[in-house]
Parts: C-alpha cells; sequence; structure tokens
C-alpha cells in the first residue's frame, strides 16, 4: 500500500476511532457492573452458607431472633450486613431482620449506645448483645451466649497458688478464661474460706503450689460426692497434696515424666520435655479436632478400676513415648529403672451416675498436665479447641457447642508426603530445566538460521 498524506490521516483516524469504542466499551460494562450482578460459588464447602456449628446453634434456638442493623442505605456494608442475615434466615425462618438509618432514628442509635455505622444489635429472649464488626463467627457466639441464660458459673479456686483462669502471666490461663467468657461462661473464683455456689457448672483445679486448707479439702470433696463435674488440671506435686481427689476418682499417677523422643525433629526445639499428641482415640471430646496438642512435662495416669467410675481414654501417646523416672535431659527408656514405655494415657474421662436417679451422669476429665491451657502453650495446635470441648462435654455433655471450629478445608493446603515431593522436585529440578531446555532449543534454531 502506497503512503501518502490521506493514508496517514485515515490511519490516524481509525487509531482514533478504536480508542474512542474501547472507552465506549469500559464504559458500558461499568455500567453493567453496577446494574446486573453475576456470582458463582467455587468453595467446597459452599462458604456462602453458614458452617456446621451456626448451623446446630441455630437449630437449638427454641425462640424468635431480631437483628438490627444500623448503617445507612446507602453504604456499602448494607448489603454485606442483609447477606449475612439471609444467610441465618435460611435455617432459621423466624429469624427477623431489619436495617436502621443511624440518621433517621437518633433514638434507637442513643437507646442501644451505637457508636457506628455497620453495627449490629441481636435480640433473644428479652436479652440482647451488640456486634461492631459484623460476621458470621461474632453473630454465632453471640447467638450462643444469648442462648446460655442459665448462670451456673464455671468455678475456679484461689488463693493456694493456682492457675488463675483471669491471670495474665504465661503460667495462668487467663487467655482460656476469655474465650470461656466469650462462649457465654460466667467465671467464679473461690478464695480459702468461700462456699461453693449452689449447683456450679464445673470446678477447675489447676496447680495449687501450697497444701489447701482443711476446709477447702472439704469442699472439693464434697463436690465430687455429690455429683459435680470436675476438670483436674494435674500440676507439679499434685500426686502429693492432691492424693485425696486421686483416691476419690480410683486413678494412680504413673511415676515419672513423659518425654517425646522427636522433640528436636517435629518442633526444632530440644527439649524432650515437649509432647506432641494428634492420634486421638474416639470420644466426643475430640470430635471434629484436626490437629496436633502440644503438651509439657505431661504425667501418665491410669485407672484403678476399684469403684463404680467408668474410665475412657482422652488422650494417648504413641509407642514412641516413655515415662522418664531419671534424666530427662538425655532420656533412655530403662524398664528396669522404673521407666514406663508407651502408649500411656495422658488424659482420661471419668462418669458415672450423679446419684439423683433422674438419669444424669457425673462427668469428671482428669489432664496430666496444666501447661497446654496456659497462656504460653494455649496457641499451639488445637491446644485451645481441646480445652474449649473439655469444659463444653464436662458442663454440658455436648462439646459440639463450642464455636471455635477449626477452619475451612479450602483454606488450608495439605499434601502427603508424595505430594510434597512431587512440588519440590517440580519447581526446583523440573521447572528450571525445561526453561533451559526451551533456552537451548532457541539457541540452536538461530545458530542454524
Amino acid at each position: 500500500m502506497q503512503i501518502n498524506q490521506r493514508t496517514r490521516w485515515l490511519m490516524r483516524f481509525q487509531a482514533l476511532l478504536f480508542a474512542v469504542a474501547f472507552l465506549a466499551l469500559l464504559g458500558l460494562l461499568a455500567w453493567a457492573s453496577l446494574r446486573y450482578e453475576i456470582s458463582t460459588q467455587v468453595s467446597t464447602l459452599r462458604s456462602a452458607d453458614l458452617s456446621e456449628h451456626s448451623v446446630r446453634l441455630l437449630q437449638r434456638l427454641d425462640g424468635p431472633v431480631e437483628m438490627l442493623g444500623f448503617v445507612q442505605p446507602d453504604d456499602m456494608l448494607a448489603e454485606h450486613m442483609a447477606s449475612l442475615a439471609a444467610r441465618y434466615q435460611r435455617h432459621k425462618p423466624d429469624l427477623r431482620y431489619r436495617q436502621v438509618n443511624p440518621d433517621a432514628r437518633p433514638d434507637l442509635v442513643r437507646d442501644f449506645q451505637i457508636e457506628g455505622s455497620g453495627e449490629l444489635i441481636v435480640e433473644y429472649q428479652g436479652r440482647q448483645e451488640r456486634i461492631r464488626v459484623p460476621s458470621e463467627p461474632r453473630i454465632s457466639a453471640a447467638l450462643q451466649r444469648l442462648h446460655r441464660t442459665e448462670e451456673r458459673p464455671v468455678v475456679y479456686l484461689r488463693g493456694h497458688g493456682e492457675r488463675s483462669l483471669e491471670g495474665a502471666a504465661n503460667h495462668d490461663l487467663g487467655g482460656f478464661g476469655d474465650y470461656l467468657k466469650q462462649q457465654g461462661f460466667r467465671l467464679t473464683a473461690l478464695a480459702p474460706g468461700d462456699t461453693m455456689p449452689e449447683q456450679p457448672a464445673l470446678l477447675v483445679l489447676a496447680g495449687p503450689r501450697s497444701d489447701w486448707l482443711p476446709q477447702t479439702q472439704d469442699m472439693v470433696r464434697e463436690h465430687v460426692e455429690q455429683g459435680g463435674h470436675l476438670l483436674w488440671l494435674v500440676d507439679a506435686q499434685d500426686e502429693t497434696r492432691l492424693a485425696f481427689l486421686a483416691e476419690m476418682l480410683d486413678l494412680a499417677f504413673v511415676p515419672g515424666v513423659v518425654v517425646e523422643p522427636r522433640a528436636e525433629e517435629l518442633l526444632g526445639v530440644d527439649n524432650p520435655r515437649l509432647l506432641v499428641l494428634g492420634d486421638n482415640p474416639a470420644h466426643p471430646v475430640l470430635d471434629g479436632l484436626d490437629g496436633v496438642s502440644l503438651f509439657l512435662s505431661a504425667r501418665g495416669l491410669e485407672p484403678m478400676m476399684q469403684q463404680d467410675w467408668e474410665f475412657s481414654p482422652l488422650l494417648l501417646t504413641g509407642d514412641r513415648h516413655w515415662s522418664e523416672t531419671s534424666d530427662l535431659d538425655a532420656p533412655v527408656l530403662d524398664e528396669e529403672a522404673g521407666d514406663r514405655p508407651g502408649p500411656l494415657a495422658i488424659g482420661l474421662g471419668l462418669s458415672r451416675g450423679d446419684g439423683t436417679g433422674e438419669g444424669s451422669e457425673q462427668r469428671v476429665a482428669v489432664i496430666g498436665d496444666a501447661d497446654f491451657l496456659s497462656n504460653a502453650y494455649l496457641g499451639n495446635g488445637v491446644n485451645l479447641q481441646l480445652g474449649l470441648n473439655l469444659v463444653e462435654w464436662l458442663a454440658l455433655g455436648d462439646p459440639s457447642t463450642a464455636m471455635h471450629g477449626p477452619a475451612a478445608r479450602d483454606q488450608r493446603l495439605q499434601y502427603s508426603d508424595r505430594g510434597l515431593l512431587i512440588l519440590g522436585g517440580g519447581a526446583l529440578l523440573v521447572a528450571p530445566a525445561l526453561c533451559l531446555l526451551v533456552a537451548l532449543t532457541l539457541w540452536w534454531r538461530r545458530r542454524r538460521g
């Protein structure tokens, strides 16, 4: 084609026309995106729907639920909050959601103490919770707290050096106590001389550092004898200080401390006192746990089978573990010296009739380590979920109500050993080799050409 002045102007006009058409197409697409909505769900768990924990919670609510969303109609949060409420309404038809414009209803803003746009009020059976940043975990946790109308407290002892459920020290259990409060439990501390509340939900014993006064022993003994639920987190010196309790529960301590011979391999720390457990026996407390638990200086437990308790293992070590009675820094299994080879139980569940004759049962859990729920170790593995499940099973008989469930499967990548080998080999060897092959092929063709 002959290039002249006329063809140059035509080419410029063509480029300008293309630019105008392209910009018009972009504008049309932008307008269509505001007017029409197309969405698809690719999650393996239908994350647009509620989790199993939330669905089970809604099935237990036997009355209507009111939700008030304080947000301006043109705010982008308005659609998000309405979508959240719709997900709950699909499983609970008597749940009602109302959107309130805070600018038009300052009286409601004042009554509910709303501080900003996007807050949600949840009402159930005359009680209410305010949620500042609405999401499924926060809404379900609020509903669970509202559902627990009973005021039976979780009781723990203080005054003898015990680990506190409201303490902030590394050895305390304050972080775990905060999660219990989020689950709707009320915590009550008993000092020496205090009386046990009537029908507490649960008594927690965790690591006294001094001998109990006689009245404290009598109070704990009476609690167990009358069918009260108990969580005993065994700590140092409990074998001697709380020997009367072990006798009441018909159990004994295995001599020594359970050691982990693969601590450095599994944790990167040369401390055999750190115990890693991942294979859990069948028990309601352990249903849904997906991961490992970390324990420190755990004690083995064994039932004596001389009373009317029914025992079930909660935490079992592997064959590689043993209870070391001599050198914990460089442990070597020596059965002649008193070491006990695994598997060993470091957690036992006990149950029996509570004596009321109404078919209800008394539940006790004894865990051979108190550090796994301490502030220093609570965030390791599934320690938190294990602790919550224990309390739910002991206090209510149903650990499935604990809302701190595992993450969705499509939020995690899990590979087998073969898969990791293929992925690593492909990234480190196969991909570079293919790039090198392509480069050599192009070089060879250019040289021949």
